[in-house]
């Protein structure tokens, strides 16, 4: 059986792009996990660079988003605010996230009416800028349930858990591509010297 060192060679740099990039995406998946789980552990009313992190629990915004999708939201003043604009915002110890039908000024000051895509009526109270988190920039979909999961420290130990498992499984398999390669290079070493023993 002979080996084609060329061939070999080039499959040992696939192997290792591909080695780094799944290394790289269990890297970025932690960061991107630590950030969550940090954004959603803290007080709600403190956020990381202007940015909150809301599951939506309803279906009052479908079609534009629905229950279980993930809004981002970017704190905002309130004069940044226009009609159409899906705001987030607390009322009665709930967080909503509607859009703005209208914008009235009660005693000198901006509230906004508020009304769910998918509701037939405007929201009963007009929400005061004070109450306002932010607007909704975009939605990640169907991701709420998993991040609720994290939120939960069994959850989030569970998943770090997981990841180390693939950490492990990906060490062992280069463990065996390096004994492979191992055996492989004694394979040509062998196979130089008996073709030397013959030529001699």
């Amino acid at each position: 059986m002979e080996y084609d060192v060329e061939k070999i060679s080039n499959k040992i740099k696939h192997k290792k792009r591909n080695k780094k990039i799944v290394k790289f995406v269990i890297l970025i998946t932690l960061i991107l996990l630590f950030i969550v789980n940090i954004i959603l552990t803290i007080e709600e009313k403190n956020h990381i660079f202007g940015i909150y992190m809301f599951n939506i629990i309803s279906e009052s915004m479908e079609p534009t988003f629905y229950k279980d999708d993930l809004a981002i939201v970017k704190s905002c003043n309130a004069e940044e605010l226009e009609k159409g604009d899906i705001i987030t915002f607390e009322q009665e110890d709930r967080v909503i996230s509607h859009r703005i039908s209208d914008i009235i000024k009660e005693k000198g000051e901006e509230q906004f009416i508020t009304k769910g895509d998918n509701n037939e009526v405007e929201d009963k109270e007009p929400v005061d800028a004070q109450n306002i988190y932010g607007k909704v920039v975009f939605v990640i979909p169907k991701i709420g349930k998993f991040v609720n999961y994290i939120q939960d420290a069994s959850g989030f130990i569970n998943v770090c858990i997981l990841i180390v498992i693939i950490c492990i499984l990906v060490n062992f398999r280069d463990n065996m591509i390096n004994n492979r390669k191992i055996k492989r290079k004694k394979y040509e070493i062998k196979k130089l010297r008996d073709n030397y023993k013959i030529e001699g």
